[in-house]
């Protein structure tokens, strides 16, 4: 019986599956930094409080400067038919550090979850899609029509179906 010749088969794979783990770790961290380096534009080092991709681009210069989350009042609707939907997103925004109202239900469903917010509170509102709700929520402008019982909020949320 003879003993299989050095770099015999399965070792040459090692090194690629190790380097190809590299590579991944690698991509991660550059997208992570790249993603934080768009969401700060302060030149300062701050993280963005935890919070999701707005429907609007705007220029460096203009976007507008997210809130401390304990600054800003949420309200969280439910559009999905999913019950305790918007209970249960209103407590992971709560877990965050924003203030939430009482939720509610709309009575009819969307698809997809969007946030809305007054002027002033567009930072926050792609800051809370983007890291607080995440699952594709976007954020747009505060409706003119404002619903029922979010007079208070800066910002609503409502939760529709996927």
């Amino acid at each position: 019986m003879t003993a299989p010749a050095r770099g015999g088969p399965g070792r040459g794979q090692a090194v690629p599956s190790a380097f190809r783990g590299a590579a991944l770790v690698f991509v991660a961290v550059v997208v992570g930094i790249i993603g934080l380096q768009i969401l700060d534009d302060t030149g300062g080092g701050s993280t963005p409080s935890p919070g999701p991709a707005s429907t609007t681009t705007l220029p460096a210069g203009e976007r507008p400067k997210p809130h401390k989350a304990t600054d800003v009042t949420i309200k969280v609707y439910n559009a999905s038919d999913v019950q305790g939907a918007a209970q249960s997103l209103s407590e992971k925004l709560k877990g965050f550090g924003y203030n939430t109202l009482p939720t509610a239900n709309f009575n009819t469903t969307r698809k997809g979850t969007v946030v809305q917010c007054r002027s002033g509170f567009e930072g926050d509102g792609v800051v809370i899609a983007v890291y607080g709700i995440g699952a594709g929520a976007t954020s747009e402008a505060f409706p003119s029509d404002v619903p029922k019982d979010s007079e208070d909020a800066d910002c609503i949320v409502i939760s529709g179906t996927l």
